[in-house]
């Protein structure tokens, strides 16, 4: 290679190798102690080490720089932008993650006719409240972007934080919010990074206040695309992942992008880390914004990250002894309460056919611990094994931990619940769905006035309606509503963190309301109609279309706010697809979506739905994942199963089924992949004023 400051040029192929520069900004530690923050160090870390390990090396120069807690000051992360970012020339890669506190500040009155609130949406810098500091404005931010797309690079900017909300949390809501209060301080012009005359130049480049803009973040038209941590009125959450603090949207924005095997579209990540971060709770809705619609189907940074080998590396490590080539970055999962990850082991010089028949395998390994880049793991049942030999390792199992509930409130209540988890599995062992968690929790049980309440971790609505008097089978009647809930939880979480064949867009799910295809969005909004004298449901067709080379199985699953899943879609809960073949689902009858009545009467008028897509290339029935709706739970179920050698998509359906079966052996490892669209139907509530204010 031949190397010229930033530009790297290739002899054989003289194309310029195209360079990615990334501005990562973390900040925990503000100078107020009130202040602070836990994730957003680690949001960073964990990008950093996600770019460094996953950048396509052959094609793309990664050029980073982060800035944590002091670091990141008003100054520093200008120069960011204009020493570092505006290095970019066409074709090269622009990213600039903030995680930390957003807010707002006045508005000096100059800026009154674009801002009609008087308001400046702003990016908390680590001196921002102190003496002399101001926060970095959407206008700043705005000419930062601009002389940064002055060049006509691929620009992504990913903001986790807010400048909503009151910064004030139930007391049982255990989160901390990325917003500060509104900065009071009257801030001259003069230490704006422009001119007034530079702002109405700027002005005419920009929608000020689009209509259409739902983060509340007015950035410039300059070619980017925005993804943000939530709508405008809503604040940005903060999550404890399996101990470690985060950022509710970084980290399932991460978690998305680590379980992906290469390219992904805005629009496809944006749906999966939209459906995952509102799975937790409904409070906050991330957002993707373009101002090219074309650029929704652009793969993440411009396809700067390279795909992955459907296999990992086994070697010996001299500190680590036994490791994969893969880790944290790659989408390995840690073991979780009892669950690991399965890998089975060939031969180095092992092909892709090989890799996919299990009598070519010569042992078995599974991950004891995960680093950021490389996973220790035992190996089993390799004869002659020594420290020089590599293989190829193939996950053909991923842990499925029982979800974390925390109980709390009055004693006797608490008491009869734990009992209840003691014997709610099969044959009176443990529930295999949840378990007492008190650092980490999915989800609560109060205890409390002789009631039994269930609500999300970060939430004090009911998910259930309340079930009254601490006797011992109520206890049972609340765990089994909690295993429930803890089933559709898994089910609307499922994706496979395996380096898969099977991509996405092998399979298309196309929605098609009103003859138009929605398949273009992840999360829709459907409204219903007045016709006839009565307000009528939105009906839809819903086709999945096979764009790759083999026959794959294929099944949508449907997933209500009632907690109720059912695959209504095809007879056989599944139907296999040629290359270049198609199905309607329920033979292209039309499909209604309804608000349910003991929801509405309630005042609910928005009901969401998940429907989720799930391919193999393998024949399976997703008819055994069904369940009724939450206050209908069905009796204790059977599980008697020998897992070790299934797929975890097939664990988890033998996990759902709901009589007493026998795990075949497989005659293939299974490679399979999920991915979802989420539907939010809305009935209005008064029939008669609402109709007479449309005419």
């Amino acid at each position: 290679m031949i190397k010229n400051m930033h530009k790297t040029f290739s002899p054989t192929r003289g194309i310029r190798i195209r360079n990615l520069y990334a501005l990562l900004v973390g900040i925990d530690n503000y100078p107020n102690p009130n202040h602070c923050l836990q994730g957003c160090v680690n949001d960073i870390t964990a990008i950093a080490e996600y770019l460094h390990e996953r950048f396509e090396r052959t094609e793309y120069q990664l050029h980073l720089q982060t800035l944590k807690d002091k670091q990141a000051t008003r100054e520093a992360i200008i120069n960011g932008f204009r020493e570092h970012l505006r290095q970019a020339e066409e074709d090269d890669v622009v990213l600039f993650y903030y995680s930390g506190h957003g807010s707002q500040e006045q508005a000096p009155q100059e800026f009154w006719h674009l801002e009609p609130d008087h308001l400046d949406e702003t990016l908390v810098c680590y001196d921002s409240r102190t003496d002399g500091g101001w926060d970095l404005a959407d206008k700043e931010l705005a000419v930062l972007i601009a002389e940064v797309a002055n060049n006509n690079p691929h620009m992504t900017i990913i903001l986790d934080c807010c400048h909503s909300g009151s910064g004030t949390k139930d007391p049982l809501q255990e989160v901390k919010e990325r917003r500060l209060p509104t900065d009071k301080r009257k801030r001259p012009l003069k230490s704006f990074i422009f001119t007034l005359e530079e702002l109405n130049q700027l002005s005419g480049l920009r929608e000020i206040k689009p209509a259409d803009s739902s983060t509340g973040w007015h950035l410039p038209k300059g070619r980017h695309v925005l993804l943000a941590a939530c709508r405008d009125h809503e604040t940005a959450k903060e999550y404890n992942a399996g101990g470690q603090h985060r950022g509710r949207f970084s980290y399932f924005l991460m978690d998305t992008l680590s379980k992906t095997n290469g390219k992904l579209t805005y629009r496809d990540l944006f749906g999966r880390t939209n459906a995952l971060v509102r799975s937790v709770n409904g409070d906050q809705s991330p957002q993707l914004e373009v101002n090219n619609p074309n650029d929704e189907n652009k793969f993440f940074l411009d396809g700067a990250i390279a795909q992955l080998q459907p296999y990992f590396i086994v070697k010996n490590d001299r500190t680590s002894g036994w490791v994969i080539e893969g880790g944290a970055v790659h989408g390995v999962q840690p073991p979780q309460n009892g669950e690991t990850t399965v890998l089975a082991l060939f031969p180095f010089d092992a092909n892709i056919d090989d890799l996919r028949n299990p009598s070519m395998s010569v042992g078995t390994a599974k991950v004891t611990q995960v680093l950021p880049t490389k996973s220790k793991i035992d190996i089993e049942g390799v004869q002659n094994l020594t420290t020089e030999r590599t293989f190829k390792a193939v996950v053909i199992g991923l842990p499925l931990p029982p979800l974390g509930v925390h109980f709390e409130g009055d004693e006797a209540g608490v008491n009869l619940a734990r009992e209840a988890v003691k014997t709610a599995g099969f044959d009176g062992k443990p529930s295999a769905y949840i378990r007492e968690e008190s650092t980490n929790p999915e989800f609560r049980l109060f205890c409390r006035n002789q009631q039994y309440l269930i609500t999300k971790s970060q939430d004090t609505r009911p998910l259930v309606k309340e079930i009254d008097s601490y006797t011992k089978e109520n206890a049972q009647k609340v765990i089994q509503r909690l295993e429930h809930i803890a089933r559709w939880t898994t089910i609307a979480r499922l994706s496979n963190t395996a380096a898969t064949v099977i991509k996405s867009g092998d399979i298309k799910m196309e929605l098609i309301f009103d003859n138009h295809e929605l398949s273009q969005v992840k999360q829709i909004h459907l409204q219903y109609k007045y016709e006839n004298s009565q307000w009528q449901p939105p009906e839809f067709k819903l086709k999945i279309t096979n764009h790759s080379k083999q026959s794959l199985h294929c099944s949508l699953v449907n997933l209500a706010d009632n907690f109720a899943i059912s695959t209504p879609f095809f007879e056989a809960g599944s139907v296999r697809l040629q290359p270049g073949e198609e199905a309607y689902a329920l033979d292209g009858i039309d499909l209604v979506l309804e608000v349910p009545d003991e929801f509405w009467k309630q005042g609910i008028t928005e009901y969401k739905d998940i429907i989720k897509l799930i391919v193999s290339n393998d024949e399976f029935d997703a008819r055994f994942l069904t369940q009724d709706k939450l206050d209908a739970p069905r009796p204790p179920i059977p599980r008697n199963i020998d897992s070790q050698n299934l797929s975890s998509l097939e664990r988890l359906m033998n996990r759902m089924q709901d009589r007493d079966i026998k795990a075949k052996t497989t005659a293939k490892y299974v490679d399979w992949y999920a991915e979802e669209v989420t539907i939010i139907t809305v009935r209005p509530l008064n029939y008669t004023s609402i109709f007479q204010q449309q005419h």
